[in-house]
């Protein structure tokens, strides 16, 4: 069974009910949920700048660097509480920040829905037809619904052209059909004609957008009315659809501000679909080339022996599982499900994938689907390099130099420091204030997290111009906490103080608290920063004198130290959580994506990991979707091979929609691609200087035989390998010929030639 006939399509027995059953569709700029009702279709639009609220010049907070001092003293003193309440009270953003997770109708904004295309099917009925089927092809990314009524055939395909960048859907019917084609928006009535569908809206003091559709019937009539487009006796209907807005990236001063004027969104989205040509196959073909092409990079084929549940309904496979069962194909499905994701919301596109990649239902979207930067954003794109899809990165790098340059004005404003910072939260207007809580919002070293993704883009590629075009942004994030560091009375080492490990609480005599001085994990972001951007200087030939400050700033931060339960440490004491359960594990970065803790150079800590580990899923841990993905991702770092097996079955057992949208609960996207890249991680490791194959392969009768082509080893490598029983029986290194590189297989390292 290869890849390709087993894990290329989700499909169902019946429409969608509610938005988690519906399937996506994306072309990066753009995504659709397509429900697939034979009576009433609905397709609900996104577009990834489609957000209220604005710049906020006034979020930085002055007030904070005349109080530091105070707050350290109060930390320093084990006065936790009273730390608390001054960070609290000193230390958060102003005005209403994300509005508690809710940022409509503030400054902060909410990414949300363009609203919905619905066609409905005159005098269909309640009834389900009998012969109904609806799919997502994960290869050419189209989605199709087809049944059968009155005799008459009838299929609808919608897809987001990757070449295009528009919507198209389309319907044929065997026999002449009548529809309705009306637009549902909460923020007003559509416009109607026989050939188009125009819905505008204008945000208070902010951008605007627009939607279009256009419409092409063959036979019969069609008429306009306030009440939509109604087509009589036709065979045929094809929908263009597009969503502009006037989104503009703000400046540090605010500048250039988005135009407030619907109508130039309108000319945009005309203007886009003027520029379409060719019939639906035709461009359906051209996407899914480019779709095919990306997902083809790597493979994974394993040869199972059950293959009973791949003709069963997706829905029912999910829950199969959620009842305990085996389902070795939907978890190959599961992998190609989040590369497919990853493209449909970071191909050719300005923002990167949010917290819901490119989907949304609802206007005040939960969290407001923003950026997340404390994990969330960055394990969206971890995938894109163990899986050779570079080119989705670009999004996420250009975001992180448009978080530098407002997170310049954070470090000004807030702390009166060179260099740049950005903390938890953060959207497209610019927001790098810390939150309005400082509980969880003043976790700074976000920023300096995001510069792991610039580093690990020269390590997978090799490509010294990675690090030369983006020197600026590890310097400028170096300077900020050069400044910002202070020496911690207690020990002697340089910390961060104040600061919180995301998003958990510890325990005194006195009660839980967040903040504290020097968390275990902020120790870990910056010697890989410091330690990154000094190499950089290295590789470059380039201000010495930096990076060996550099270097004798990192030789004072904390170490990494081993608690009383022989757990890695979470704080600078040795103190209980509030939450031993809790669904972050921030201080086990070390392990994965980082690789400062290993087997080989740190075997107590390795030990100390793995006890970590046990602890929080034996209280609990790993509940949300995003956190069981990236406890498998450790385990894959751990070589535990059934641990990752185990988790992968409880990701989509009890953290997978049926859609397979992974769920927090709610949907949350970051489990859908940090799951996904588990499986690369279980597969080959190139972080500790040597590609190491089949690290974690679970001991599993369905893994023991298998295959996978052109995973991503740093250095510019691809990688294929066979095995058998649990064995490498033959592997091959691609890249730059004649070089060579070491290879771990079967236990033992080996020189490799590298070829073409």
């Amino acid at each position: 069974m290869t890849e390709e006939s087993i894990t290329m399509e989700l499909f169902y027995k019946k429409p969608a009910a509610q938005w988690t059953e519906a399937l996506p569709i994306g072309n990066g700029r753009l995504g659709a949920m397509v429900w697939g009702d034979p009576r009433r279709e609905e397709i609900q639009l996104n577009e990834e700048t489609l957000w209220d609220g604005r710049f906020d010049p006034e979020a930085d907070n002055p007030e904070t660097p005349e109080h530091l001092g105070e707050i350290r003293e109060a930390i320093f003193s084990g006065d936790y509480a009273r730390g608390e309440a001054l960070t609290q009270k000193y230390m958060v953003c102003r005005g209403t920040g994300s509005g508690s997770g809710h940022g409509y109708g503030h400054d902060y904004g909410s990414f949300q829905t363009a609203g919905s295309l619905r066609i409905a099917y005159r005098g269909a009925g309640e009834e389900i037809p009998a012969d109904y089927r609806r799919s997502l092809d994960l290869g050419s990314g189209l989605c199709e619904t087809s049944f059968t009524r009155s005799g008459t055939k009838i299929v609808s395909r919608v897809f987001a052209s990757l070449s295009a960048g528009v919507i198209l859907c389309e319907i044929a019917a065997s026999s002449p059909v009548s529809l309705d084609l009306t637009y549902e928006n909460p923020y007003g009535a559509a416009e109607y004609s026989s050939g188009s569908i125009v819905m505008r809206h204008a945000f208070p003091e902010s951008q605007a957008y627009a939607v279009l559709a256009l419409l092409d019937a063959e036979g019969g009539h069609v008429t306009a009315d306030a009440e939509g487009v109604h087509l009589t006796g036709v065979t045929r209907l094809c929908v263009r659809l597009d969503v502009r807005t006037t989104y503009v990236r703000p400046g540090i001063d605010g500048t250039p501000r988005p135009s407030n004027d619907p109508d130039r969104a309108l000319a945009r989205a005309m203007e886009s679909l003027d520029a379409v040509h060719g019939d639906f196959d035709t461009l359906l073909a051209k996407s899914a080339a480019i779709l095919s092409s990306l997902l083809g990079r790597a493979k994974l084929t394993l040869d199972y022996a059950d293959h009973s549940p791949d003709s069963l309904p997706t829905d029912e496979r999910i829950l199969r599982m959620r009842d305990g069962a085996d389902d070795t194909g939907l978890l190959l499905t599961y992998f190609t499900f989040g590369r497919y994701l990853l493209i449909s919301s970071s191909y050719n596109c300005l923002l990167p994938a949010n917290l819901q990649g490119v989907w949304s239902g609802d206007l005040d979207t939960i969290w407001s689907a923003d950026y997340h930067i404390n994990i969330n954003i960055q394990m969206n794109y971890w995938l894109a390099e163990t899986c050779r899809m570079p080119e989705l990165t670009k999004p996420f790098l250009d975001y992180i130099r448009f978080l530098s340059a407002h997170g310049r004005r954070t470090a000004h404003i807030q702390y009166r420091a060179n260099g740049w910072v950005a903390h938890t939260i953060t959207n497209p207007w610019g927001f790098t204030a810390p939150g309005e809580g400082a509980s969880w919002g003043s976790f700074m070293c976000a920023g300096a997290w995001c510069c792991e993704h610039i580093w690990e883009r020269y390590r997978f590629s090799g490509d010294l111009d990675v690090l030369r075009e983006n020197y600026d942004i590890l310097r400028g994030a170096c300077e900020f906490f050069l400044d910002f560091l202070v020496t911690d009375p207690r020990t002697g080492y340089l910390v961060t103080c104040p600061s919180n490990s995301p998003e958990n609480r510890f325990l005194t005599p006195d009660g839980s608290h967040n903040i504290c001085a020097g968390p275990t994990m902020d120790g870990e972001i910056l010697r890989m920063l410091f330690s990154a951007t000094a190499e950089t200087c290295d590789l470059l030939d380039m201000d010495r004198d930096f990076a060996e400050v550099l270097c004798a700033t990192a030789a004072k931060l904390p170490p990494i130290r081993i608690g009383k339960h022989g757990q890695v440490m979470e704080w600078s004491e040795d103190f209980d959580e509030a939450e031993p359960g809790h669904r972050h594990v921030s201080h086990l970065f070390a392990l994965h994506p980082s690789d400062e803790i290993s087997r080989e150079r740190t075997p107590e800590l390795f030990e100390a990991a793995r006890v970590t580990l046990q602890r929080r899923l034996a209280a609990g841990g790993g509940h949300t979707g995003w956190s069981r993905a990236w406890v498998t991702n450790f385990f894959a770092r751990m070589g535990e091979g059934d641990e990752c097996l185990k988790n992968l079955r409880l990701l989509l057992g009890r953290s997978t929609l049926p859609n397979m949208f992974d769920t927090h609960p709610p949907f949350q996207i970051d489990g859908n691609f940090g799951g996904a890249n588990a499986f690369a991680e279980m597969l080959l490791q190139s972080h500790a200087g040597k590609i190491v194959l089949l690290p974690a392969l679970p001991d599993d009768a369905n893994w023991k035989n298998g295959s996978f082509e052109g995973l991503a080893a740093r250095g510019g490598f691809s990688v294929d390998c066979r095995w058998e029983d649990g064995r490498v029986v033959s592997y091959a290194v691609h890249g730059k010929p004649g070089a060579t590189v070491t290879v771990h297989v079967n236990g033992e390292d080996e020189e490799a030639a590298v070829i073409a």
